[in-house]
């Protein structure tokens, strides 16, 4: 009976792959800081834990990998990956950990779903506590020292001097009057006004601009999710004033009739003390999505 194999040595594994990615013995005993022998020894040995020849060879030089050296090849790499994520996470104590970020419920609608994709394979053990509010709450929180990484909503058209409580400016989008397809909302007065409840920017902003022009204005509907405003837009109940980034279909944006709005703003900035390298790369990401010059994961 062939002997039962219950472990495999991770430096004979690592051999293996050394030896396919380079081609030779050589190459993998320069790639490993070991010497050509200790190399033909430690395959040597791996052939005999799993009772079978794993690479071709002719002449003393490597032809390629037999057919079971394919398979071990490939479980070894699996095995390496996992074995390497696992000592890297206890070897770097800032991979592990609790993350509080709070943004505005928009981003959730946007980048945050390919961000968290991305952050959670760089941090696979850092426990991330999201939750989505106005942005008033958001930048009360952030300045009591009550968040990891903050991003909020500034009022449109007004920048953020650098530095200004630890903020920064992250993000400009124009805004834009969205209504249903088909719809005639923008042409009713009062103004049907879909809107995110008292002390969101976007309706700040929007009943400013309607004030300039003297544009009376109604509530028609009041709610706490983007989700919800696209429905009661689409369904042609009120216009809604949005960044343009956030047009979704069943929406379209009005040019005529309603006064032009300001561009909208994202603001950022880290919790007091020392930034954790977590919250460093959340951030990141979420610039570079933002940016649109990031891929999807």
């Amino acid at each position: 009976m062939d002997p039962v194999i219950r472990n495999l040595d991770m430096d004979l594994l690592r051999a293996l792959v050394a030896i396919a990615d380079s081609g030779s013995f050589s190459a993998a005993a320069l790639r490993l800081g070991r010497t050509q022998s200790a190399i033909s020894l430690q395959i040597k040995r791996l052939e005999e834990a799993v009772g079978h020849p794993l690479l071709e060879r002719s002449q003393g030089r490597v032809v390629g990998p037999t057919a079971e050296g394919r398979v071990l090849i490939d479980y070894s790499r699996r095995i390496l990956r996992l074995n390497d994520e696992a000592c890297a996470c206890f070897a770097r104590p800032d991979l592990v950990g609790r993350l509080r970020l709070r943004l505005p419920e928009e981003l959730m609608e946007s980048v945050f779903p390919r961000v968290l994709a991305e952050f959670t394979r760089d941090y696979p053990r850092v426990e991330l506590s999201v939750r989505c509010d106005l942005s008033v709450r958001i930048t009360a929180l952030a300045e009591a020292g009550e968040l990891d990484l903050a991003i909020a909503k500034g009022m449109p058209g007004e920048s953020v001097a650098e530095g200004s409580n630890g903020w920064r400016l992250l993000n400009r989008d124009p805004m834009a009057w969205l209504a249903g397809e088909g719809s005639n909302a923008m042409d009713r007065r009062p103004l049907p006004l879909a809107v995110f409840h008292e002390g969101c920017v976007f309706r700040m902003a929007a009943i400013t601009a309607l004030a300039a022009r003297g544009i009376s204005w109604r509530a028609a509907f009041v709610g706490s999710s983007y989700t919800a405003l696209r429905h009661a837009v689409a369904a042609g109940l009120a216009v809604t004033p949005l960044p343009r980034s956030l047009i979704a279909p069943g929406l379209v944006e009005v040019r005529a009739s309603l006064p032009e709005l300001p561009a909208s703003e994202l603001i950022v900035r880290f919790g007091p003390g020392e930034v954790l390298p977590s919250a460093r790369r959340l951030l990141d990401l979420f610039e570079a999505y933002l940016r649109g010059d990031a891929e999807c994961p």
